[in-house]
């Protein structure tokens, strides 16, 4: 075969890993089917290396294109139907996974990956015991030591073996494995199946106990308590995880439904859905393991068991977007967008997404929109103030600044008696006042985000700076400086501050020091750069000066501060002020 030495050089494991490995660069318009129509090769080899090309560059439609031409040329080559069957699982293509992985265990009867594969299917056309029986193939090493216990306790509750399941669960995991309380989770949710309701208490119960149950095992647990009549039990757990949560909007729903003793949602009835819920467990603890092509395949799965599943649909759509997939993320967030619990981030999400995608005339309608149906809640506000601020690309009285206080100022109306996490509203509206140069509203703000958060660097440095440059406050604005280097000593911005400062001083040889720290940590940055040369210029160092004033000009200062440094060239820099 022409290409055999571009894929067969490798050992099989090596080669599944590579298939579910890509480079974070370039975004696609991928999704199942979505493809648009591809210059396929002639050849093999130039379909595989096309595959292998788009596969890399995160488009998982295209490579499966690609590589199944390759196969229709060569149908039987385990490898490439290992590639073949990595990114069609990841392009959510599950027709096309189970083709490929019936071919693959042909040959190889034990191969995990298209037993895994085959089980899932089983499992969604409810042949149960099938499903036990390819789960016994899987080697539980790696994410199968979670996995297949899970999902093997959900196929013996599939054929009403309800001990069985139980057992699973009590021997197949390793404390390491039982994140969050997920085997617990699992436990409770069978033994509702199963109508075991104190067993099922007692896995929810257990599950809840740790300081941070997640928000999956709170909804569940309290849920249960809903269904079993113990609204008050349900409350006390929202509450507790609300304590602790940065926003309680995931539970409002529930929580209001509570109090009310409304009707809850009713329990899982599918085991199937209960192996989309393992699925999803464990693509949502693999994404924080910057693994995320297996946890792509892993979220598809569960939306491949259980398609209405909106919690899925927003970790999918994190995971296209933090590989810049952004119109693929806004495809599946958008399936959660009217979830009680999951719609609002994922608004959030299509807003950032469209803005990113250059549509920032749809995302700022999103957020307004989102700011009318929530008007007691800030964060579209912010997020629409934070989108207006970052077309602002220099200083001065911009009409995109206006519109950036405008939402800043609006959120800031609903905030009422600011608390500690509003100081980074403030912040950020004191930025865009400084910027448009309304320093009197400003400093009033740096003032008060300082005041709800004392020890925030971002703002002591911006205070602190902004009242150096002035030349005013100098007593009060390096100790605050200094603070912000203490806690944050490898940022050149900050570190090029307490240089500043203590250039305003006439402390030579300390801003000296800093500041040349300030340009190897931040060597790029045309200011620091330019500080850096008028230190030099006091010192009596004129050569070295005119040269950061050079370097400072070849970065792409802002327009303001290019003939500001051509002068400082010319003539250097008139004697201190006495």
């Amino acid at each position: 075969m022409e290409f055999m030495p571009a894929y067969r050089s490798a050992p099989l494991a090596l080669l599944l890993v590579a298939a579910l490995s890509a480079c974070a660069a370039g975004g696609s318009t991928s999704g199942a089917g979505a493809t648009e129509t591809l210059p396929l090769g002639t050849t093999a080899s130039g379909n595989f290396l096309a595959g292998l090309s788009a596969q890399r560059g995160n488009d998982p439609a295209a490579a499966a294109e690609y590589y199944g031409a390759a196969l229709a040329t060569d149908p039987n080559d385990s490898q490439l139907l290992l590639r073949g069957l990595a990114v069609a699982l990841q392009d959510g293509r599950g027709d096309v996974a189970v083709d490929l992985a019936g071919r693959l265990v042909r040959q190889d009867p034990g191969n995990s990956f298209a037993n895994l594969t085959l089980a899932v299917a089983d499992a969604r056309a409810g042949r149960y015991a099938e499903t036990e029986q390819r789960l016994s193939r899987l080697r539980r090493n790696g994410p199968n030591a979670v996995l297949v216990p899970l999902l093997t306790a959900w196929a013996r509750a599939g054929q009403q073996r309800f001990d069985q399941a139980a057992e699973a669960l009590e021997t197949g995991g390793s404390p390491q494995a039982d994140i969050s309380g997920m085997f617990q989770l699992h436990a409770g949710l069978i033994n509702e199946l199963g109508q075991r309701p104190e067993a099922a208490e007692a896995s929810f119960r257990a599950a809840t106990r740790g300081e941070a149950p997640s928000l999956r095992v709170v909804i569940a647990a309290g849920r249960f308590f809903e269904r079993s009549g113990r609204a008050s039990d349900a409350e006390e757990i929202y509450l507790r995880f609300n304590q602790r949560a940065a926003d309680p909007i995931y539970l409002a729903a529930d929580l209001a439904r509570a109090r009310a003793k409304g009707t809850p949602p009713p329990p899982m009835s599918r085991p199937s859905d209960g192996m989309a819920e393992a699925m999803f467990d464990l693509a949502s603890a693999l994404q924080s393991e910057r693994t995320g092509d297996l946890a792509q395949i892993y979220a598809q799965m569960a939306l491949w068991l259980k398609p209405d599943f909106p919690a899925a649909r927003l970790l999918l759509g994190s995971l296209l977007e933090s590989e810049q997939r952004y119109a693929d993320a806004n495809a599946a967030y958008a399936q959660a967008g009217s979830d009680p619990v999951y719609g609002w981030a994922a608004k959030l999400h299509i807003a950032g997404n469209l803005d990113q995608m250059g549509k920032s005339e749809e995302a700022v309608k999103v957020l307004e929109a989102m700011a009318v149906e929530q008007p007691t809640r800030i964060d579209a506000l912010v997020r629409l103030g934070d989108l207006w601020r970052s077309k602002g690309k220099l200083p001065g009285p911009l009409p995109e600044y206006d519109h950036a206080i405008s939402a800043y100022d609006r959120a800031i109306q609903r905030i009422g008696q600011p608390q500690q996490p509003h100081w980074s509203v403030f912040f950020s509206r004191a930025v865009v006042l400084e910027r448009s140069g309304r320093w009197a509203r400003a400093e009033p703000d740096l003032l008060k985000a300082l005041e709800l958060e004392p020890e925030q660097p971002s703002v002591l440095n911006y205070l602190g700076y902004s009242w150096a440059d002035q030349r005013v406050h100098l007593d009060k604005a390096l100790p605050m400086i200094e603070r912000a280097v203490e806690l944050r000593p490898r940022d050149g911005y900050i570190v090029d501050s307490l240089g500043w400062i203590h250039f305003r001083l006439g402390n030579l040889d300390r801003a000296l020091g800093y500041m040349e720290q300030a340009v190897e940590l931040r060597p790029q940055d045309p200011t620091i750069n330019d500080h850096l040369g008028d230190v030099y210029w006091r010192v009596g160092r004129r050569t070295e000066a005119r040269y950061q004033w050079e370097r400072a000009l070849r970065l792409e200062p802002e327009p303001q501060q290019v003939p500001l440094l051509k002068k400082k060239l010319e003539e250097g820099l008139p004697p201190p002020a006495e």
